[in-house]
């Protein structure tokens, strides 16, 4: 294993008009981004790898929210 792959960084957006918070991790050309009990990860190429993390993680975010509307839970974070 690198050290690479041990560093996690935070990442925080908005999605939705709601503050979301994330980790993520670069490994290989891979972003990794982790959230709540999910993960999504993609090859970051060219792009940084900072932005690949906050596209995927307002990719979680957005399944979080719908998975809880069709529970019938309210819309938090």
């Amino acid at each position: 294993m690198s050290a690479d792959y041990e560093a996690v960084t935070d990442v925080e957006i908005f999605c939705d008009g709601e503050q979301v918070r994330g980790r993520y991790r670069v490994m290989n050309g891979s972003v990794i981004v982790y959230y709540k009990d999910g993960l999504k990860f993609a090859d970051h190429g060219m792009t940084p790898a900072a932005l690949v993390a906050q596209w995927l993680l307002k990719a979680l975010a957005r399944r979080d929210s719908k998975q809880r509307r069709k529970a019938g839970f309210p819309q938090t974070a």
